[in-house]
Formats: C-alpha cells, structure tokens, sequence
C-alpha cells in the first residue's frame, strides 16, 4: 500500500481544463533554498469511503511522518498502522514503514520499504538511486527483494525534490505539473505523476481542522497553502485511471494537512491531530 506525506478531497484530473506550466530554459536552483520547515506529524487514520464490491468494510489506525535535516540531504521517516475490517473475513492489521534520505541537490535517494500483513513481512525495498544531473537520467540500485538495476529517464525526481517543485508551482500561480518521480515504493522503477493544483488558501487563515488541537503547533499551519491532486500513473502504463490518487493541502513549507488517499475501491482519511517543529543541526 501507498502513503505518501502529501494530497484534499480527490477530483478527476483527467477532465480538469487548466493551463501547464511552461518547461523552464534551465533547472530551476537546488530545493535546498525553499524554506522547507523540519518537522513531526501524526495522522488519525479512518475509512473515508467503499465501494461493497471491493470488500473492505471499515478501517482504523495511526500514521506518523518526520521530515527531518541531515545537513546534506533530507530525511523521511513515514510509519503507517491501519487495521482493515472485510466483508468476508475478520480483521487484517497493516504497517507500512518508509524510510529515505535525499539529498539537497535532488541528486541522490536512499530508501527503505517495509510492509507486513497481521504481524509477517509481505514487502520489502531497499536500495538507491542517483541521477547524472539536474533534468538528466539515472539509475536505481535495489538490494531487495532481487538485486537488480534499473534505469530512470531524463527529468526524473525524488521525492522531497517534486515536493519543491509543487509548490514552486503552486506559488508562481501554476495549475498543472506532470513528472516523473521515483520514490523507491514500487521495484518496478518510477511513476508518472500528474499533480493538479485546485485552490489557494492565504497565509494565517487559521482554517485548518488541526488549529487549536492540543499538540498542534498552530505557526507551521500560518503559511500560504494550496489544495492539490496527484495522480500516480505506472511509467508506459496505457490505463486512463491512476494507479493510486492522494489529495492533501500542502503549506508552503511543506506541511500536509487534510490528506485522503485513494486506491480504486475505497479511500482513507488521514486527519492531523499533532505537528510539531524539529530542530535543526548545526551543520
């Protein structure tokens, strides 16, 4: 299963008429200059909406994300637990554990892919990735489950580097950005993401659900922030639906609030309920 730190309510964004963004003549500055603020959340996990024929009935649990400086690059540490109830069977519990580093220049990508189903391992990734250049192509070296090398084409980006590239977008007043990203979740090699930006919501509006909430560090939800859609396609992949969809209101300093995730037959909602700064290092 998919988790990813980012996504609003879900819209169709294959019927979306918005204008996309223009390539720029060069690579735009390293992600390190955006002001990406480090930081701890937690997510309430519920069943948000199903669809009978797909069977699951209910779901509960918990998802903690830290967005961490390591100097040289960025560090996510993403724990999910959800316990999923079916028609057909009693309850299954699900972790799903996400571990990366990044660096600064969106070069280079370590990761780390746990999953288990009722306490056994079903999934594991782990390996690494660097790119020639900014624009350029690359590869991925997986150590698990297979050893094995796989190319990335030219302007594939990591994870936390999209992430910049969002919201550089969504600040310039840009609607649609359409990428290829890799983020070490799939052994197959990278997506095609579309992401859609729908609505902007200006800095201190103080219209987060989290506001207020105990353990809600209210100043990391003050920035300017934007309701988005991606949309996760399987590079070559001829299929009109996304694999998976996130929607989420991303803050300009990278901050997620007001996630729901979607995986064809039912969606979860992930709902802050703690966020707090972390410091920085002295690098």
């Amino acid at each position: 299963m998919k988790s990813v730190a980012a996504g609003a309510v879900l819209f169709s964004i294959m019927t979306l008429a918005m204008p996309a963004l223009c390539a720029p003549a060069a690579p735009p500055p390293p992600s390190s200059d955006v002001g990406l603020a480090t930081h701890r959340a937690e997510y309430a996990m519920t069943l948000n909406t199903t669809r009978m024929s797909g069977g699951v009935t209910g779901a509960s649990g918990r998802m903690s994300y830290r967005f961490g400086d390591s100097c040289d690059g960025w560090t996510v540490e993403n724990k999910t637990a959800v316990t999923f109830d079916y028609a057909d069977g009693g309850p299954v519990a699900t972790t799903w554990d996400y571990l990366t580093w990044e660096s600064k220049d969106g070069l280079r990508f370590r990761f780390h892919v746990r999953s288990t189903r009722d306490g056994t391992v079903n999934q594991e990734i782990v390996g690494s990735a660097e790119l020639e250049g900014r624009g350029k192509g690359g590869n991925v070296h997986f150590t698990k489950p297979d050893a094995k090398t796989v190319a990335l084409p030219a302007g594939t980006l990591f994870p936390t580097e999209h992430t910049v590239r969002l919201l550089e977008a969504a600040q310039k007043g840009g609607h649609l950005l359409a990428k290829v990203v890799f983020d070490g979740t799939d052994e197959d090699g990278p997506f095609n993401v579309t992401g859609v930006v729908t609505r902007l919501v200006p800095a201190n509006s103080n219209s987060s659900p989290a506001i207020g909430k105990p353990g809600v560090n209210a100043e990391l939800l003050s920035a300017p922030s934007w309701f988005m859609n991606l949309a996760f396609f399987s590079v070559g992949s001829k299929d009109a639906e996304p694999d998976y969809e996130v929607g989420l209101r991303y803050y300009l300093n990278g901050v997620a609030d007001e996630m729901i995730q979607s995986y064809g037959d039912f969606t979860l909602k992930a709902t802050l309920d703690k966020l707090q700064p972390l410091a920085k290092p002295e690098c």
